[in-house]
């Protein structure tokens, strides 16, 4: 049997611009590897650039496509978000998401494989809320479930955008989802351990950090007094308004994402050794939802030397 090979793209709303421009330089450098891939796993972002390439769309044109009609989705901002309202509206999402592929694609009609993290509020077979990996391995459950909801319902970040049929992105779930494209290349696809490769395309590793006294915090204010002025709220798990250029503005929330995207990396890296790679350049802390830092991080791409990578594809895609 030869190699199995695997390729995954995190969320990160319009940081997604980084991993399409890293894919389109590696695609160049290496035709081979977007028509040998087996699998392609994405959460959020991260998910419509996986069913786009697992339809049959090249990188170019994909990206092109994000650029033109996705970011615009993006440009629009409500007061008070992401801390005290939902901050984008979802419908220019939505619309593009669903000018984008053909409104009969379902999950079954994709020659290769795909896994699509996404949250189920509430699902009613198990009487609460689930994670739900959605996918069209054999057996699947969700064979028919059509490619633009797939999308959408990994997309739904909480307090950026509401949730779509009752899912919440898949960042809930991994934000990296190498761990589950090996679970079911294992157990679905009967493939041992040590013929499975996966190049994991990350969408920035951001210097977050948080190096405060947390004591007394809580989720929404330290002491549990409203304060007379916003400014006064004191630092907490929940919004952190006087965060510095590295801090999180929403602890909690931003600890649950980034965490599992290392998590992800680390336990991967473990189970395949050099047969994995994580291909995630440094970034500054740039806003997932903001457009304008799309020309910074194309060029942090281009600069990205790409020769492991490269070394790495040759080696494991032929």
């Amino acid at each position: 049997m030869g190699k199995y090979r695997i390729m995954t793209f995190d969320g990160g709303g319009v940081l997604g611009a980084l991993s399409l421009q890293l894919l389109n330089r590696l695609v160049k450098l290496t035709p081979q590897l977007v028509r040998k891939t087996d699998v392609f796993a994405g959460n959020s972002i991260g998910s419509f650039t996986a069913l786009a390439l697992a339809s049959g769309r090249t990188p170019k044109e994909t990206f092109r496509f994000f650029k033109k009609e996705i970011l615009p989705a993006f440009s629009v901002s409500r007061p008070g978000g992401p801390v005290f309202n939902q901050q984008l509206p979802f419908s220019g999402f939505i619309k593009a998401i669903r000018e984008f592929f053909p409104d009969d694609l379902r999950l079954k009609d994709l020659k290769p494989k795909v896994v699509i993290p996404s949250f189920h509020l509430y699902d009613p077979e198990v009487d609460r809320w689930n994670p739900v990996l959605f996918n069209n391995f054999p057996g699947s459950p969700y064979l028919n479930e059509k490619v633009s909801d797939v999308i959408l319902r990994s997309s739904g970040a909480p307090t950026a955008q509401r949730a779509y049929q009752n899912y919440a992105d898949g960042y809930l779930v991994a934000t990296n989802p190498c761990t589950a494209c090996i679970s079911f290349a294992v157990g679905k696809a009967c493939v041992p351990l040590d013929k499975i490769a996966v190049l994991s395309i990350g969408t920035g590793e951001q210097p977050t950090q948080l190096r405060r006294d947390t004591r007394g915090w809580g989720m929404v204010s330290a002491d549990n007094i409203r304060p007379e002025n916003l400014e006064d709220l004191p630092p907490n798990w929940g919004v952190l308004l006087d965060h510095s250029t590295n801090e999180p503005l929403l602890p909690f929330l931003q600890i649950t994402s980034s965490s599992s995207a290392y998590y992800e990396s680390m336990v991967s890296e473990n189970l395949l050794g050099k047969r994995f790679y994580r291909l995630d350049p440094r970034i500054p802390n740039f806003s997932k939802t903001d457009p304008t830092v799309v020309p910074a991080l194309i060029e942090i791409a281009n600069e990205t030397n790409l020769e492991p990578v490269v070394r790495f594809v040759e080696k494991n895609w032929g």
